[in-house]
């Protein structure tokens, strides 16, 4: 009868207990994160009284303000005959993105670190490219130039959600895979065609709701697209500081990402308020 090695033995006892090691510090960094916990819910609260409260016109003013820097405000879909905050291609993108990354919470990938299925990842590209060859045709219209085929808010609206499907799959995907020490790898972000069929169709909700509301679903589609905006921008600056501060492959707890999202969020407001002076300045400028 054959002997079992005890190194092999001892071997795995060690790699056990370095495991456990490294969990307990993970642990205790996220629990020393607390303080930045509370400031991160306090900009986050002082943020979203500001938007309500402030008083700088009606609520759907101060909505497009937040977003006149990185939208270029044409092209608007109207509910209730008042113009969504953000134009009709990036309504599609913003929305589909957050959309997309609620249903796959709802479907328990808040971990998963694997890519689709290659034709899936495939799929998702081409909705990307798509997207931006429909995004080029309208702009040669607007600049008054040559146009392959008439645009329409119906195709940037459905280009659009095409791309934040792909961009609310693949940017969690990055998220997990660069900073998750606890990263589901066997587990795809989005398994199966059938899963993917299920965000269309989430996304199909939206195109309904983005041309036929009634009026007073405004609001919430008009909040719902401007936090899918700030939460890509957000996301992106959190992710950037959390590799910047070595958490690459330490976060255990969300929680631990609180310093990054808090400066992230502060980075985002200052981001945006920017964008949204600079662009008033060249308007100015332009009109004088």
């Amino acid at each position: 009868m054959s002997q079992i090695d005890p190194t092999l033995d001892i071997l795995e006892l060690a790699r056990r207990e370095m495991a456990q090691r490294r969990r307990a510090e993970l642990e205790a960094a996220a629990a020393r994160q607390q303080p930045w916990l509370w400031a991160l819910v306090g900009l986050l609260a002082t943020l979203l009284i500001g938007l309500l409260v402030l008083p700088l016109g009606t609520l759907a003013d101060r909505l497009r303000l937040v977003v006149h820097g990185v939208c270029a405000q044409q092209h608007y879909l109207y509910i209730g005959g008042v113009a969504l905050p953000l134009c009709a291609r990036n309504s599609g993108i913003y929305a589909g993105f957050l959309a997309t990354l609620l249903y796959l919470l709802a479907l328990g990938r808040g971990r998963a670190a694997k890519a689709p299925p290659l034709s899936i990842t495939l799929t998702l590209l081409a909705a990307i490219l798509v997207m931006g060859v429909d995004g080029f045709n309208s702009l040669l219209l607007d600049l008054g130039g040559y146009n392959l085929y008439a645009p329409d808010n119906r195709l940037r609206v459905i280009t659009g959600l095409g791309m934040g499907v792909a961009l609310g799959v693949l940017l969690p995907l990055l998220f997990n895979l660069s900073l998750r020490y606890d990263a589901r790898r066997e587990q795809r972000i989005l398994g199966s065609w059938i899963e993917l069929a299920g965000a269309l169709l989430v996304a199909a909700v939206l195109f309904a709701l983005l041309f036929w509301a009634p009026a007073w679903l405004y609001y919430p589609l008009a909040l719902f697209s401007v936090a899918g905006i700030v939460s890509v921008l957000w996301l992106a600056n959190t992710f950037v500081l959390g590799m910047l501060g070595g958490l690459e492959g330490r976060v255990l707890r969300l929680r631990q990402l609180a310093r990054p999202a808090t400066l992230g969020l502060l980075l985002t407001v200052g981001e945006l308020a920017l964008l949204a002076w600079l662009r008033m300045q060249l308007e100015h400028t332009l009109l004088h």
